[in-house]
């Protein structure tokens, strides 16, 4: 078990820490890795919602999935009034792939180990977005209205970190 976490935390901390080390990025490419962020999450309630059969999971992972959905449409709603078209950047690609690969290596998960795998990816996701929000996005946000809904944003991604350390929490107890 202690090896699938540590595999999980190696797959995606890499993804996170090219953004220490990528260029400043501009509002049209900040918009194209919030897009490449919820959409990761919606592929991973579907995942999950195919695969669990924990309720709790479900749940988490149907209103997580919910609130991204409205996330993206929000984020899509100011690159529309701003006639700003979503770029991809070397950081959005990365996040794509990793989540890709992590799709695909909890697909072979089954059970117990799925839903911890997946409660556990949850909660670096999101421990890594807020970093990312915090060094990186709200910070080089130039406008000052996407600065706004960043900063919205991310009061939801932080309770989505609290409510996935909770399922993980409750899961553990149920090994």
């Amino acid at each position: 078990m202690k090896n699938l976490f540590m595999l999980a935390v190696a797959v995606v901390a890499p993804s996170f820490a090219v953004a220490a080390e990528t260029k400043a990025l501009n509002d049209a490419e900040i918009i194209g890795l919030v897009q490449a962020i919820n959409q990761a999450e919606v592929d991973s309630w579907r995942l999950a919602d195919a695969t669990s059969s924990n309720a709790d999971v479900k749940a988490y992972s149907r209103r997580v999935a919910k609130e991204h959905s409205e996330a993206y449409s929000s984020v899509q709603d100011w690159a529309a009034k701003h006639n700003i078209v979503p770029q991809n950047s070397s950081l959005s690609d990365r996040v794509k792939v990793v989540e890709e690969e992590h799709l695909e290596s909890l697909d072979r998960q089954r059970g117990i180990l799925f839903d911890l795998d997946y409660a556990s990816h949850e909660v670096e996701f999101h421990q890594k977005m807020l970093d990312l929000w915090d060094e990186k996005l709200i910070p080089q946000a130039q406008d000052e209205e996407l600065k706004r809904l960043l900063t919205d944003l991310r009061r939801v991604i932080a309770q989505h970190l609290e409510d996935a350390k909770k399922l993980k929490s409750s899961l553990g107890r149920k090994k």
